[in-house]
């Protein structure tokens, strides 16, 4: 089975497990909460105000068990990322809401650090250069598979670069830089999985030379530990120095449509998902308390 074919299994296998969890925790759960609101409404039928704040307690205990629920493990992420990045002189922040992001400076260029849900961590530092390549790893049968659906086909490699499978419209300049032995061991050592990862690719587009690690094997959470995160920074670094040091490339290219908009999102409020969330909730809760405040008003109407 593909990397691809396994992500996509993992994928399904953790969303099943997380349904059963929750079949086998929400269920009782919800019998006990429908029971003792019916138990309570019983209770309270002739104390219709008594009533109401039962039920705006209840409303507020819920809410934040399912605020805690989402918080806490935020917050554990957050304290985990920070201990990582924090010290390689990167400033942290929200992403999506619940992910992190990181910004700085090392060796005069902009490193940029995001974290979000698939796992998908994106490690990038800017570079003068203004192609396009990209290079993942042999055993990704299906990143072939579908460049070849678009008509891509990878450089011709050596025997000692075999590990390696490598896209670029410029080929002289990318044969150039994997004919440099030190970038050819760069390139080898950022696709070698490390950690849970099952997938990792370097990317080259305008601007920007980018590590991706994806996937997990774990079914809960990933594998990042400080030492590996430094040493793939300082390659990336490296790599973007040696690259930046041969021939322009012939075959130059601009950021897309899609790309630019992309950028435009990620600086857009970092927090944006929640307050959209924060919103829907409210909204529910407001109709709820108008709806419970009319049926009290029509009883105090009807006695």
């Amino acid at each position: 089975m593909s990397t691809l074919g396994k992500d996509i299994a993992r994928g399904y296998g953790r969303a099943f497990v997380i349904r059963i969890i929750a079949v086998i925790i929400g269920l009782p759960l919800g019998c006990a909460l429908v029971g003792g609101a019916l138990l309570v409404a019983n209770l309270l039928a002739d104390s219709p105000w008594l009533l109401a704040i039962v039920v705006a307690l209840f409303l507020v205990v819920f809410f934040g068990a399912v605020a805690a629920a989402v918080a806490i493990p935020t917050y554990l992420r957050k304290r985990r990322l920070d201990a990582i990045f924090e010290p390689l002189g990167l400033t942290g922040g929200a992403y999506n809401s619940f992910f992190r992001q990181y910004h700085g400076t090392s060796q005069d260029r902009q490193v940029d650090v995001y974290l979000s849900r698939g796992p998908l961590l994106e490690i990038e530092v800017s570079t003068s250069l203004q192609t396009r390549m990209g290079v993942t790893g042999s055993m990704h049968g299906d990143t072939r598979f579908m460049a070849g659906l678009v008509g891509k086909q990878a450089l011709e490699l050596g025997p000692e670069l075999q590990d390696l499978t490598v896209y670029a419209p410029d080929e002289p300049w990318a044969q150039s830089l994997l004919d440099n032995e030190h970038a050819a061991a760069l390139l080898q050592q950022l696709i070698a999985l490390t950690g849970s990862w099952t997938r990792q690719q370097v990317v080259l587009r305008p601007g920007t030379f980018k590590l991706m690690l994806s996937g997990s094997r774990k079914v809960f959470g990933f594998e990042l530990e400080p030492e590996v995160v430094g040493q793939q920074l300082g390659d990336l670094l490296r790599l973007a120095t040696i690259a930046e040091h041969l021939p322009d490339p012939t075959v130059t290219a601009e950021l897309s449509s899609a790309e630019e908009l992309a950028q435009k999102m990620r600086k857009a409020n970092p927090y944006l998902a929640l307050w959209i969330g924060l919103g829907v909730t409210g909204g529910i809760v407001a109709i709820g308390l108008l709806v419970t405040g009319f049926v009290l008003l029509l009883d105090r109407l009807g006695g």
